[in-house]
C-alpha cells in the first residue's frame, strides 16, 4: 500500500491534482475493462456477485482507506437484519433512521477530522449506500403491503422476499454503483444478474453489444476533460477575496460568479458520464422503452439541462437525477398524503432537509437547500401567474415565448450559482461574506416573490389572462 500511495503521490506532484482523485480516476478507467469482462462470466448469480465485491473491495481500500469497507459491511448487515425481523410497516421506517444516522455520524466524523476538507474518504460510499438500502426496505415494504394497497410505481420496484446475504452484498457493492454511482433499485440488480432484463421482443433473452454505450459515456466524459484541467485556475475562493467583494463590477462580479461555480460543476459532470458508461459496459444500462432501445437508465446527469435549465425544478431534474429519484420516490411521495392536488410548502421543505442530511452538516448545504425551497415554491407561482401573460398554449406567440424562456433561463442560473456557491463554500461566514458581496440579491428576490404571490397581492396587480371565446350556441 505504501509503494502505491508513493506512486500516485508523485504523480499527483507533477500533474496538480489530488492523489485522492487520481485514485478515483484510475478506479473509475480500471472499471471499464472489468464490466465489460462481467458480459462473459459464466452464468453462475454466485459469481457475479463475488465478482462485484471482490473489485469494489479493492477500489474501496484504494481510494477510501483499508477500514472503508467495514462501513459497508457493517451498517448494510445491520440494516439488513432489520428488515428481516422488524415487522412489517415498521422495518422500513428503523432502516430509514439507522442508515440515514449512520450518514449523519459519519459526517460529523468527518467534519471533526478533516474540517472544509475535500478528501475522500468512507463518506463517499456510504451516501451511496444510504440510498440503496433505505430504497431497499421500503421496496420489501411495498411487495408485502395488502393488494391494491401499492401504487403502480412502487409495484414496479417492490420485492416479496429479501434476497439472501451474498446476493445481497452483491448489490451493495455492485461495481458501477459502489464508488461513484448512482444507486440503483434491487429489482434493477435481480433483473440484470438473472438475465430477465434482456427477455423482451428485441434481446430475446441475449444481451446486446454494450461497447457503444460505454464509449459514448467515455466521450462525453472526454469531452468536459479540458474544462476539468482548466478548473483550478478558478478556485471558487476566489469570490470571497477582497478583489471580488470590493473591487469588481456587478457585472464582472456575476459573470465570476457564473464562471467559477460552474467550473466547479465540471468534476460531477465528468465523474458521472465516466460511471454512466461503466454501467453500459456491464450491459445493466439497458432499456425498452416500448420499440425503443436507450441506454440512459444510468444517467445521473444532464449536461445542457442543467446549464439551460429554465427552473429550478429542471435543474432538479436534470442533475444527479437518481438522487433526485430517490428524494422524490422515497421522501416526497410518502409524505404527501395521497390524492393531494396541491403539494404542501412541508413537502417540499421536508425532501430539501433530508437532501442536506444527506450531503452532510455544514452550514453551506442547509443555507443553498432552504433557499432552493423557496425558489421552488416561488417559480410554481411564477408559471401559474406570469407564465400565462407570455405564452398561450392553444395560440402561441414565438416571439413572447423565445422573451420568457430568456428571462427565466438567465434567472435560474442567477439562483443556481448564488446558492450553489454556498454548497461549495460550506462555511456558514464564508457564504455570508459572498451573500454580502452580492447584496443577498437572490434571498431579496425569492422571499420578496413568495410574499407577493402568497398574501395575495399579485392577484390585485397581475392582470388575469384573457379567458378563451366562448362557443356561441346554434
Amino acid at each position: 500500500m505504501e509503494v502505491i500511495d508513493a506512486a500516485f503521490n508523485e504523480l499527483a506532484a507533477n500533474v496538480g491534482f489530488p492523489a485522492d482523485q487520481l485514485k478515483f480516476l484510475f478506479s473509475l478507467f480500471a472499471s471499464y475493462p472489468l464490466g465489460f469482462l462481467m458480459k462473459y462470466l459464466p452464468n453462475s448469480p454466485s459469481l457475479k456477485h463475488m465478482y462485484s465485491i471482490v473489485f469494489s473491495a479493492l477500489f474501496s481500500w484504494l481510494c477510501l482507506g483499508p477500514f472503508a469497507i467495514f462501513h459497508s459491511v457493517f451498517s448494510s448487515f445491520v440494516a439488513y437484519l432489520m428488515m428481516a425481523t422488524l415487522p412489517h410497516g415498521t422495518a422500513h421506517k428503523v432502516v430509514f433512521v439507522w442508515v440515514l444516522g449512520y450518514m449523519s455520524a459519519s459526517h460529523i466524523y468527518r467534519m471533526y477530522f478533516d474540517w472544509m476538507g475535500w478528501t475522500m474518504d468512507f463518506t463517499t460510499s456510504q451516501m451511496l449506500l444510504t440510498q440503496k438500502l433505505t430504497s431497499m426496505a421500503f421496496n420489501y415494504f411495498d411487495g408485502n403491503k395488502p393488494a391494491g394497497k401499492a401504487t403502480k410505481e412502487q409495484q414496479e420496484r417492490a420485492i416479496k422476499q429479501l434476497p439472501g446475504l451474498l446476493e445481497f452484498y452483491g448489490f451493495v457493492f455492485f461495481l458501477p454503483s459502489y464508488m461513484a454511482g448512482p444507486s440503483m433499485e434491487i429489482t434493477e440488480y435481480q433483473n440484470y444478474i438473472s438475465g430477465a432484463m434482456f427477455n423482451d421482443s428485441v434481446c430475446k433473452g441475449k444481451m446486446p453489444s454494450t461497447l457503444m454505450p460505454a464509449l459514448a459515456g467515455f466521450g462525453r466524459a472526454l469531452l468536459l476533460a479540458p474544462l476539468l484541467i482548466l478548473q483550478p485556475m478558478f478556485p471558487v475562493s476566489y469570490l470571497i477575496s477582497d478583489r471580488y467583494l470590493h473591487h469588481t463590477g456587478i457585472l464582472e462580479k456575476l459573470l465570476r460568479l457564473w464562471l467559477h461555480c460552474t467550473l466547479c460543476r465540471i468534476k460531477y459532470y465528468f465523474a458521472w458520464y465516466l460511471s454512466e458508461g461503466i454501467f453500459n459496459a456491464t450491459g445493466i444500462g439497458y432499456r425498452l422503452d416500448g420499440t425503443k432501445v436507450s441506454w440512459d437508465r444510468f444517467r445521473n446527469v444532464d449536461f445542457f439541462g442543467v446549464e439551460l435549465a429554465p427552473n429550478v425544478r429542471s435543474v432538479t431534474t436534470y442533475w444527479n437525477m437518481r438522487t433526485a429519484e430517490w428524494l422524490r420516490h422515497y421522501v416526497y411521495t410518502r409524505v404527501v398524503p395521497e390524492g393531494t392536488k396541491t403539494v404542501p410548502l412541508y413537502a417540499t421543505v421536508a425532501t430539501y432537509s433530508v437532501s442536506a442530511f444527506w450531503h452532510g452538516f455544514y452550514p453551506g448545504y442547509y443555507t443553498f437547500f432552504l433557499l432552493t425551497a423557496v425558489v421552488t415554491e416561488v417559480a410554481k407561482d411564477v408559471r401559474r401567474s406570469i407564465r400565462p401573460l407570455f405564452i398561450n398554449d392553444k395560440n402561441p406567440n414565438k416571439v413572447s415565448q423565445f422573451i420568457y424562456d430568456v428571462i427565466t433561463t438567465v434567472t435560474t442560473s442567477l439562483f443556481l450559482n448564488y446558492g450553489g456557491s454556498q454548497f461549495l463554500l460550506l462555511d456558514l461566514w464564508d457564504g455570508v461574506t459572498l451573500m454580502t458581496g452580492l447584496h443577498f440579491f437572490a434571498h431579496v428576490i425569492a422571499i420578496g416573490g413568495l410574499v407577493f404571490f402568497r398574501s395575495g397581492v399579485a392577484r390585485l396587480v397581475l392582470p388575469r389572462p384573457a379567458a378563451p371565446a366562448a362557443k356561441k350556441s346554434a
